[in-house]
């Protein structure tokens, strides 16, 4: 099959479209040309008729009073009437000047012309030439009746050219109206043919790619001609299939890609959740070793004391060991609980302010030191994770006002403004800050720890017979 582009196809039917108006307008101007022609014609014959009444006249005059000026004026009238006559005959292109194509025409035209040769010139001559006035006379009298048929035969012309010029100029408006529907139809047929060749494929190209660019990947366009937008429908078809299995590809690949992620979110989950485990697991033993273990080496030398005393008899000495031992003991019974009070403690609501007022309320239950709290401000919803940390290092800082300050008030300031800080202060012997405030002391540390996974600052102020104030400063972002 040949195969045409499609420049070929609009050049191709804008030419037919030319040609077939230029006939049709071609046609028009012939017409145009024949009735220009016909008019000219019609205006010559009518200057003939009158040419022979003037010629008559003139003869008359010469025959009542023959001069030389009236037989010049007659010889140029007829000359003017011959050239006249051939013109109507031959045609003058460059006027235009032309009788119809038609037989009867031409057939009243040689008529004319055989009586102008035949009959009336040299009857014209022959009055001219006859020098009796009284045979002049007769001769004249017998030309009128000659005229008169010979200006007939002229009008008879006239009226057959004129019916010719009336059938042109109805074919001349046939032909201008075809030209006004030849114009509309072509037009609608040329806004056709370019809505089928050329419009229509675009549209279902661009709508093809709208359809692929909403990941419809099954869209197809027909192929419905052999030219450039043939090859464009058959390319995109092409780049849609490949598209199609590249995507089908992809998204094996995502849902296998998803599950794997899934599953190592799994795993991560199931570490994180083994880290935090082991971090509390850690804290546990770092306090355990802090508080318990020092007790129980504090409970082994006095059994061992004790263990003497028994061996020498000294009742007095091994009652009082055996006090002090009691004592150990429920030391650490109490370190013991509050350990097990702290590391069980969850938190239902994310009010940190409650959560405060209630554990310096068991606080001072409990150990019957005075316990005072103040509130400034209103403060932010955290998270319950947080608010577990900050109640830690509460905790842990009231435990060693129980076990170290020998405090008989401590205060709790809770002041949220720019940033909330909470302040622990109380009234006991307080401790070198500078010397055992540092990394060596393990509740202290793993108060710093607490405050550091939330992001907020832990500082010491204390000094000996002064007491101990604890600052803890929360970060403005802390609830994001």
């Amino acid at each position: 099959m040949m195969r045409l582009k499609i420049r070929d196809k609009i050049i191709g039917l804008l030419v037919f479209y030319f040609l077939v108006a230029l006939v049709a307008i071609g046609s028009t101007l012939l017409v145009s040309w024949r009735l220009e022609g016909g008019a000219a014609a019609i205006n010559d014959a009518g200057r003939e008729r009158m040419r022979s009444y003037r010629i008559a006249y003139l003869l008359e005059q010469q025959v009542k009073l023959p001069t030389t000026q009236l037989r010049s004026d007659i010889d140029h009238e007829i000359a003017l009437f011959e050239k006249t006559l051939t013109e109507l005959e031959l045609g003058n292109p460059q006027r235009p000047l032309f009788l119809p194509k038609d037989a009867d025409v031409k057939n009243q035209m040689t008529q004319l012309r055989q009586s102008w040769n035949a009959d009336i010139n040299p009857y014209i001559m022959r009055v001219l030439n006859t020098t009796d006035a009284a045979e002049q006379q007769a001769l004249l009298a017998k030309y009128r009746p000659m005229l008169e048929r010979f200006v007939a035969g002229i009008n008879e012309l006239v009226t057959m050219v004129e019916h010719s010029n009336a059938r042109a100029t109805t074919l001349l408006r046939f032909l201008q109206i075809a030209l006004v529907s030849l114009a509309l139809v072509g037009t609608v047929l040329l806004v056709y043919l370019f809505s089928y060749m050329v419009v229509r494929p675009v549209m279902r190209l661009r709508e093809g790619i709208q359809r692929m660019a909403e990941a419809d990947f099954d869209v197809r366009l027909p192929v419905t001609s052999n030219d450039e937008l043939g090859e464009l429908a058959g390319g995109f078809n092409r780049m849609a299939g490949e598209l199609h299995d590249i995507y089908a590809t992809l998204e094996q690949r995502v849902e296998e890609k998803t599950r794997s992620i899934e599953a190592k979110n799994s795993e991560l989950a199931a570490l994180d959740k083994e880290m935090a485990v082991s971090e509390e697991r850690n804290l546990l033993a770092q306090e355990l070793h802090d508080s318990i273990a020092q007790s129980l080496a504090f409970l082994n030398i006095q059994v061992q004391l004790l263990q003497e005393d028994l061996q020498k008899d000294r009742i007095t000495e091994a009652l009082k060991s055996l006090a002090q031992i009691r004592e150990g003991v429920q030391e650490s019974y109490d370190d013991v609980r509050e350990l097990l009070v702290h590391f069980r403690t969850r938190i239902g609501s994310t009010d940190l302010e409650t959560a405060i007022r209630s554990a310096l309320e068991k606080f001072e239950g409990q150990t019957g030191i005075e316990a005072v709290f103040t509130a400034q401000g209103s403060a932010p919803e955290l998270q319950p994770e947080q608010v577990l940390q900050i109640m830690h290092i509460v905790q842990e800082s009231l435990s060693n006002v129980r076990k170290h300050a020998k405090a008989s008030r401590v205060e709790v300031k809770l002041g949220c403004a720019e940033q909330c800080v909470i302040d622990i202060q109380d009234n006991g012997v307080g401790f070198d800050a500078s010397r055992d405030a540092g990394d060596s002391h393990v509740g202290l540390r793993i108060m710093r720890e607490r405050a550091h996974r939330i992001g907020a600052e832990l500082s010491f102020d204390s000094e000996p017979d002064k007491g101990t104030r604890i600052c803890l400063i929360l970060p403005e972002n802390l609830q994001e």
